[in-house]
């Protein structure tokens, strides 16, 4: 079951973001994501609109939308990865919104092949500032294969 989260949720919400962000992100010093696990829950979780799947009274997997499209996190316990999780969390989102964007670390190549199995499209590349790692924005548009929104009907 998807639902939105509650601030009950969030010391959950917050291990999980920590445990799949040393295993996806090894190429970032332990100590960068343990120091920013205190600005997840009193920061960002509050701030931004984030839905769980919770099975069996366990959260397994959450997404988090800021500013309404931007993909700000999506993430799935180490554990229940490989189970169309973080797949069905994102067509959640997708059913209300008719674009989104995101960022991912070049190196985090499964992410990278998650997004872009799913129609996202690279559409920047920069160097974070805080990890000095380079970083790809994504975006993913309804309907359009290109990534961007159809401006006219004979844009493909």
């Amino acid at each position: 079951m998807i639902r939105k989260a509650k601030p009950s949720d969030f010391a959950n919400i917050s291990k999980l973001w920590l445990d799949a962000s040393l295993q996806a992100h090894n190429f970032i010093p332990v100590k960068y994501w343990q120091k920013m696990q205190n600005s997840v829950v009193r920061d960002y979780l509050p701030n931004s609109q984030t839905f769980v799947f919770v099975d069996k009274h366990q959260i397994k997997g959450f997404i988090s939308i800021v500013d309404n499209n931007y993909i700000g996190a999506l993430f799935v316990a180490p554990n229940y990865q490989n189970q169309k999780i973080g797949s069905k969390l994102l067509e959640y989102v997708r059913r209300h919104r008719g674009w989104f964007c995101l960022n991912v670390f070049a190196q985090n190549k499964r992410a990278l092949y998650f997004y872009q199995k799913r129609d996202f499209k690279i559409i920047r590349e920069q160097l974070d500032p805080s990890t000095k790692e380079k970083e790809l924005t994504l975006a993913w548009a309804l309907g359009c294969k290109s990534g961007f929104a159809k401006k006219h009907p004979t844009d493909s």
